[in-house]
């Protein structure tokens, strides 16, 4: 029986961005009473810690977790248009990023085989002294640090969000400790996530992009993760997974335009868990980040979910060839590929 740990709590409701802002409250509140649904074996329902301000050191500058602290005294602060908190902000944010190592410690050391940490507000635009893009604490970041500070050599970690994850790049862009590959909308918010980033310094060939345009769906995200994505990860040999599981680029969402279905994240979640089992036990943990059609979020949740539950050698479904995308897994092979043994 494969034992999933779900790591979530209704605090997080308290984060406030507006009442027309899309990363609303109600997105936790679906995911939690969907998860509740679910009636399977193995589900252990985790509630999250704070994390410690060294914890969140380990992405953050000081100063700036000072500034994100005293929202914490004011009704209302605007980081930049898109980006606001309420005097409950700080401390939901303080248990996102604790709800996300809550999850990883549950895998790492607490007996479960994967988790999920459904948290709010998100965190992978946040910069080591920026919020931005509805994000303050870079959650994903911070659990990766936190692996890394365990002992751990090589953790990878998953962008499937709509967003390129341009904190998180950042974060790690001169590490060789880090894999980290996206796949997003683009050009679109926030614009970063080229080709051509690749890394720097000891990092470079260990941030692998795969921009794609408008439009694309379940047979290109799929054939961009068997060709570029699991053989760059094959190679890496990652000790923990970590995915920033972001659910806009549904077909349904109101700020993408992509065509992934609930079927897509499935296969998607289904390829990380086999490359986990090939290389790290099965270790996997997906933190939620973006999705703002509340009928879509929750059932790719779901999706998610019940994938998490199977044994990890279930059939892969052979998607439809998605022919669009080569001209990108090509460029990218042909870039970044340079620096992997993809023989």
């Amino acid at each position: 029986m494969v034992k999933t740990a779900i790591v979530t709590d209704r605090r997080y409701l308290k984060h406030f961005a507006g009442r027309a802002h899309p990363e609303r409250p109600e997105r936790v509140r679906v995911m939690i009473e969907m998860a509740e649904s679910l009636e399977r074996a193995g589900l252990d329902f985790c509630p999250p810690r704070e994390a410690t301000l060294e914890e969140i050191a380990l992405c953050h500058t000081s100063d700036y977790i000072a500034l994100v602290e005293k929202t914490s005294h004011v009704d209302r602060y605007d980081f930049d248009a898109d980006t606001h908190t309420s005097r409950d902000t700080y401390s939901a944010a303080l248990l996102a990023a604790g709800g996300a190592l809550t999850a990883v410690e549950a895998v790492f050391e607490g007996g479960a085989d994967n988790a999920f940490a459904i948290v709010r507000p998100p965190g992978h635009h946040a910069l080591p002294n920026r919020a931005m893009g509805f994000c303050f604490f870079n959650n994903v970041a911070i659990a990766a640090s936190w692996l890394l500070k365990r002992g751990l050599e090589r953790v990878m970690v998953v962008d499937w969000d709509l967003h390129h994850g341009n904190g998180t790049q950042d974060i790690f862009y001169k590490s060789k400790n880090l894999l980290y590959v996206s796949t997003h909308q683009y050009p679109h918010y926030p614009g970063t996530g080229s080709l051509y980033d690749m890394g720097a310094g000891e990092g470079i060939g260990y941030t692998v992009n795969a921009p794609m345009p408008a439009g694309f769906g379940d047979p290109e995200y799929l054939r961009v993760f068997d060709e570029l994505i699991l053989p760059i990860g094959r190679a890496f040999k990652p000790e923990f997974i970590l995915v920033s599981a972001g659910f806009d680029c549904h077909f349904r969402d109101p700020l993408g335009a992509m065509e992934v279905t609930e079927t897509g994240f499935e296969q998607m979640a289904r390829r990380v868990r086999r490359l986990a089992a090939e290389s790290c036990g099965g270790k996997v943990v997906a933190v939620l980040e973006g999705g703002y059609d509340l009928e879509a979020l929750a059932n790719s949740g779901r999706a998610v979910l019940e994938e998490f539950g199977r044994e990890a050698d279930e059939p892969l479904q052979n998607p439809p060839r998605g022919d669009r995308v080569m001209p990108i897994i090509e460029r990218a092979l042909q870039s970044v590929g340079k620096y992997w043994d993809l023989a």
